[in-house]
């Protein structure tokens, strides 16, 4: 573990209960053995808070109280890889570093994004109260009473921010198809991990982004989610696939089992 020990010390985390790429950044502080405070905020409160902590883009996760604010999952994975308590657990692969980037970059842009909105096109239009109950369930305080007054309008600038109009939901199920048969087509030569012979930011960062379909028994957030139909049939149409196999071996072999 990290030298961190004083609380005083400890960076925040701020997070979004259920996002992924959120999970991406504490998945890759906690590898790196970094002892730092986890902040879930609310949705649209996340943008004031956001900027009182010396943000200069509105989105999480971001780490703050290190020294600098630190803005995105892939960044805080670059600060972590720099902060690192044991230098031999670094997720930047010895051999085909290019290569990892190019899958990070790739699953950040098309699987994280439409794995999001897949999820919003089924939940938010008749399943609001879920998604409010996942984001909202570890914000405390104010933080949680100003959430809940928001809501209302928070929801409908998620619905349009996310495009999640008729349709969304068939769009970005087909691009997520085309994802999952690019990395089953990575995978079929049986390699355990995408680039190289040992754990890096590449898989790290598919693992966490596909996590929400794959419900690996380490994401309890994703695991325990109650889903309409319609996504818990795509759930399970892909979920034997190699590149959901995969994720799940991931979960198992390198994150740490939830409490």
């Amino acid at each position: 573990m990290s030298s961190r020990t004083d609380t005083r010390d400890r960076p925040r985390l701020a997070t979004f209960a259920t996002s992924h790429y959120c999970e991406k950044a504490r998945w890759a502080l906690e590898w790196h053995g970094i002892a730092f405070d986890e902040v879930t905020w609310p949705p649209g409160l996340h943008r004031l808070l956001a900027a009182r902590g010396g943000a200069k883009a509105t989105s999480l996760p971001l780490l703050i109280g290190c020294g600098e604010v630190v803005e995105g999952s892939s960044a805080i994975i670059d600060w972590a890889e720099r902060n690192a308590a044991e230098s031999d657990r670094s997720l930047t692969p010895d051999t085909g570093r290019d290569h990892a980037a190019a899958i990070e970059q790739r699953a950040d842009e098309v699987i994280g994004i439409h794995v999001r909105r897949l999820a919003y096109a089924a939940l938010l239009p008749g399943h609001a109260d879920v998604v409010k109950r996942a984001m909202f369930q570890s914000a405390a305080g104010w933080h949680r009473r100003a959430g809940n007054l928001t809501w209302p309008l928070v929801w409908r600038l998620i619905m349009k921010t996310y495009d999640v109009g008729p349709g969304a939901a068939a769009d970005s199920r087909a691009k997520l198809e085309g994802e999952i048969d690019w990395l089953d087509g990575l995978l079929a030569d049986g390699r355990p991990y995408l680039v190289g012979d040992r754990f890096s930011r590449a898989d790290l960062t598919v693992a966490s982004l596909l996590s929400g379909l794959a419900r690996p028994k380490e994401m309890p957030v994703y695991r325990d989610m109650r889903v309409p139909d319609t996504l818990a049939a795509d759930m399970r149409r892909w979920g034997e696939r190699p590149a959901m196999r995969f994720v799940r071996a991931q979960y198992r072999a390198h994150r740490r089992p939830a409490a």
